[in-house]
């Protein structure tokens, strides 16, 4: 089974940071599965969560001026653990919508020049390789971070009182742990055991 954070616990923690930032907020009513809130001063944020260090917008179409299902708010929070896919340490950042937008379009625009596709599915990411004007939003975004700190159990933290941890959960776990430490992605991390 794939590791991953549930997004309940992202969102929790995202407002946990909110409230730390002097930005607590309130939930409006929303279609769907939307989750739109709102602050004191009246500005309203959209709330996505992501255990990969991606903003995901869906297009309404694949022309390059089409709507996107982020739109309709004054700004997004985008919720993630610092280490994908792994509990721990949650970052944040509060975007104005227009500048979240802005920076889709315009990567999806680059990315839809090498490549034909009508692929209505466009991202951002967070980490960087290098290789694509889409990447490294972290560091682009930087000024839009929350400066506060929250983190979130895993699963076999949270479950331990109730029922002990398999050893394969205890593995899984370290591994995880090993790998944020070392700044290396989990599939580096080799953990052998000798019980004899």
């Amino acid at each position: 089974m794939v590791q991953r954070v549930p997004n309940s616990a992202l969102l929790e923690a995202g407002l946990k940071l909110m409230t730390a930032v002097g930005l607590p907020l309130r939930k409006l009513e929303a279609k769907g599965r939307a989750m739109i809130y709102e602050t004191d001063e009246g500005n309203s944020v959209r709330v996505r969560t992501c255990n990969d260090h991606v903003l995901v917008a869906v297009a309404s179409s694949s022309g390059t001026e089409t709507k996107l299902n982020l739109e309709g708010t004054d700004k997004i929070l985008v919720i993630m653990p610092e280490t994908p896919r792994t509990p721990g340490p949650v970052m944040a950042f509060l975007v104005p919508t227009n500048v979240a937008l802005e920076a889709i379009r315009s990567a999806h625009g680059d990315w839809k020049t090498n490549n034909q596709s009508t692929n209505r599915t466009w991202n951002i990411w967070f980490g960087d390789d290098g290789l694509s004007t889409a990447n490294n939003f972290a560091r682009k975004w930087d000024a839009y971070r929350l400066r506060a700190s929250t983190s979130v159990e895993s699963d076999v933290t949270r479950n331990s009182k109730a029922s002990p941890a398999t050893l394969g959960e205890v593995i899984l776990d370290a591994k995880r742990q090993i790998a944020s430490a070392a700044g290396v992605p989990e599939t580096a991390v080799k953990i052998s055991i000798d019980l004899a």
